[in-house]
């Protein structure tokens, strides 16, 4: 059967094969696992032969980008899951919320500068530093 639901040709099957082969050997391991689904919603939908391409390749995009991101964060070995969104800014009122926000767009890394974190104990200094390294992760930085 073929991801129609029909009975597959020959011809049909070795070519449905040799396409899975083909992306198998290029380590496109998701759009070969997703190929049958899209194959399936090409027919449903009526999807174009460019369509179907740009649907299956972004999976795979899709797919690699999550593992970047994965292997990023685990080589950043932070120590908490904070974001700076989370910063409770009514705990810690000394800071100043336009200064963090723009500290949260990066700019600096693009400037090569550097950030430096002062104040007395519980303020948010490490929550913010977390923060940061998170949001430049996030934004295809390797950190540590």
């Amino acid at each position: 059967m073929n991801p129609e639901g029909e009975p597959m040709t020959v011809g049909v099957a070795g070519v449905y094969q040799q396409l899975r082969a083909h992306l198998a050997y290029l380590k496109l391991g998701t759009a070969a696992e997703e190929l049958p689904g899209v194959l399936e919603a090409a027919r449903t939908e009526s999807l174009t032969p460019t369509a179907v391409l740009e649907r299956l390749l972004g999976l795979e995009v899709a797919a690699t980008e999550a593992r970047k991101l994965t292997t990023r964060l685990c080589f950043a070995s932070l120590p908490a899951p904070w974001r700076l969104e989370e910063l409770d800014y009514d705990a810690s009122p000394s800071l100043d919320k336009s200064l963090i926000n723009d500290l949260a767009s990066l700019r600096f890394l693009d400037q090569a500068s550097n950030v430096l974190l002062i104040g007395p104990p519980g303020v948010g200094k490490t929550h913010i530093a977390i923060g940061l390294a998170r949001a430049a992760i996030e934004a295809g930085y390797r950190t540590y």
